[in-house]
């Protein structure tokens, strides 16, 4: 747009040119523009929060908020905030519903009674395992004296420990000897 619209087309083939689509031409430049009382923004000195507002506006008017549309924004403005604030119990809260909806769909896409069936047999898997293995490792244990169950090792343990405590016995230690002594001396007294 120039000021009376006389250049107007030059640069609007030139734009063409550069690779503008459409571009557009206003009859009568910017003086018919101001006489038919369009909008039009006096310059500001650039600044950063002059830009912003600037795009503030812009961003206003394409979304045109309702009421409904300014409540909603408050409400999703809160709810961020308390998530921020109360992140554990937020993420578990997400945790819970994205778990939910998983089910929900997988239920939801079963076409029959064998898909459901086949799903309890993979989500029961596991568990047979661990039975499997807890019944191994029971069927390897050995009974100490009182019945309980141990290690096949533990019988081997069990006879060292008692080797060397009566071996330890049978020799007093340095340290008793000076005790005894002790002992002696001071009843002698």
């Amino acid at each position: 747009m120039d000021a009376d619209g006389t250049r107007s087309k030059g640069v609007a083939r030139s734009l063409r040119k550069l690779g503008t689509k459409r571009p557009y031409q206003v009859e009568g430049g910017f003086r018919s523009w101001l006489k038919e009382g369009m909008r039009v923004k006096e310059l500001k000195p650039e600044t950063t929060l002059t830009i912003l507002n600037e795009e503030a506006e812009a961003i206003l008017e394409e979304i045109k908020p309702t009421p409904l549309k300014v409540v909603g924004f408050g409400v999703g403005v809160l709810a961020a905030a308390y998530s921020l604030l109360d992140w554990e119990r937020t993420l578990q809260f997400i945790g819970v519903i994205g778990l939910g909806q998983t089910i929900f769909r997988r239920v939801a896409s079963y076409q029959g009674a064998d898909d459901f069936n086949q799903d309890v047999r993979v989500l029961l898997a596991p568990v047979k395992l661990g039975g499997e293995a807890i019944s191994w490792a029971a069927g390897k244990l050995e009974t100490n004296r009182n019945g309980l169950p141990t290690a096949p090792s533990s019988v081997d343990v069990q006879s060292r420990v008692l080797q060397a405590a009566a071996k330890h016995e049978s020799q007093p230690s340095d340290a008793s000897d000076q005790t005894q002594q002790d002992e002696v001396n001071i009843s002698e007294e």
